[in-house]
């Protein structure tokens, strides 16, 4: 499937790599923001967001696989679409294939859908009990005129093959199919539009262990075969192992963690990835888990603590994570990371001194805060007396 263009791509990152040339990645995040707003006021203005998605950066290049792990509710999912503008984008930057697409109007952003492509996470709710297999994976194609009217057939029950699909299932529906055959049917609609990006959220939660190692596998092959690039989003980390080649770590909305798999798996650094790893089950009774219990729940993310979102919950935690957010930054080459533990002599000097400023803020507020209660109390007391002289005179 599009081979020639794929053949063609690839000698041109070869020439790149030859002349020492960065290759330009295929998709890149620049401090990502989504915020949904759940209270208003009386005119509809919003006053209170939840911060699905707070600051996330990263760079994925063309051919390979990002994980995306974290707990349920960390924006793993949201993160995904807003990527793909089923969510329109709060704050931060897009860029695909050199472009950004963030801020570009609908009808533009419309022409790029067919190469952006998604797998969503539950293989019974994605797809239309109407529709006929064959009509589900071509609809798209159809639309967007991927091949020609005469090729069309041919085309979807390649398609249909290439995702382990045997052609008589074209005419049936998606209730005659088990989990693992639909997860098939819906990984068939998304690459039959060509995309070079694939979104998968969560692609083999809902299935049993031995569909998932099939599901698996075939995405890896496909992705051998037709170049494709991953963001796979899931909470299992034995799968992100084997899948991914970098690996990102989300914790309340933000992406406290990422590098490639061995700095990920073998030199943990944030405390909250540690804790998250530690949780992994061992199949030998014999090795005893260091497990790393955490104190107390996930915060909201409507009211999440200020500082560094995790030191609430975090062992290490200092007098300044509780007041200053810690920088993402490049601890090590390619591995970025968000914690205070990491920083240099000087970035703690410049962290004493915002807490400082951000201390003596917090009490002039509170300082102007309890002023206006005691005017607002006077103002009341004033009112009253006033209110008892006029009775008096009424009755007089």
């Amino acid at each position: 499937m599009n081979n020639e263009q794929t053949a063609a791509e690839n000698a041109e990152v070869d020439a790149a790599s030859a002349l020492g040339v960065e290759e330009q990645p295929l998709l890149e995040v620049k401090d990502l923001k989504q915020y949904f707003a759940v209270d208003k006021t009386l005119f509809g203005k919003p006053t209170k967001f939840l911060k699905a998605v707070d600051g996330v950066s990263f760079k994925l290049h063309r051919g390979k696989t990002l994980g995306i792990v974290g707990e349920s509710g960390c924006g793993k999912t949201t993160m995904g679409r807003t990527i793909l503008r089923l969510y329109e984008v709060t704050g931060g930057e897009i860029w695909f294939k050199g472009q950004e697409v963030s801020k570009i109007k609908n009808g533009e952003f419309n022409k790029l859908r067919p190469n952006m492509q998604m797998i969503f996470q539950d293989p019974y709710a994605s797809l239309s009990p109407r529709l006929s297999v064959g009509e589900i994976i071509g609809e798209a194609v159809r639309e967007h005129g991927i091949v020609p009217k005469e090729e069309y057939q041919d085309y979807i029950l390649g398609v249909m093959k290439m995702c382990g699909l045997q052609p008589h299932y074209y005419e049936r529906y998606p209730h005659e199919f088990s989990g693992g055959q639909r997860q098939r049917i819906c990984i068939a609609r998304a690459l039959a539009l060509k995309p070079d990006l694939v979104i998968c959220d969560e692609p083999v939660s809902a299935l049993d262990v031995s569909i998932q190692a099939q599901i698996i596998n075939m995405l890896k092959e496909l992705q051998k075969s037709l170049n494709l690039t991953y963001v796979f989003i899931s909470h299992d980390l034995s799968v992100v192992k084997h899948i991914s080649d970098e690996v990102g770590v989300m914790y309340l909305g933000t992406m406290v963690e990422y590098g490639s798999k061995h700095d990920i798996f073998e030199n943990t650094l944030h405390p909250y990835t540690k804790a998250l790893f530690s949780a992994v089950p061992v199949p030998n009774p014999h090795v005893k888990m260091n497990r790393i219990l955490l104190k107390g729940d996930i915060p909201s993310p409507v009211n999440p603590p200020k500082g560094c979102k995790f030191h609430t919950r975090c062992e290490h935690c200092m007098e300044i994570c509780g007041t200053v957010p810690p920088k993402y930054k490049e601890v090590e080459e390619g591995h970025f990371c968000a914690c205070h533990l990491y920083n240099t002599p000087e970035e703690n000097e410049q962290c004493k001194v915002e807490m400082h400023k951000m201390q003596e803020l917090e009490r002039i507020t509170a300082l102007a805060k309890s002023y206006m209660k005691l005017g607002n109390r006077k103002k009341t007391a004033a009112e009253s007396e006033k209110e008892e002289k006029d009775i008096e005179k009424e009755e007089t």
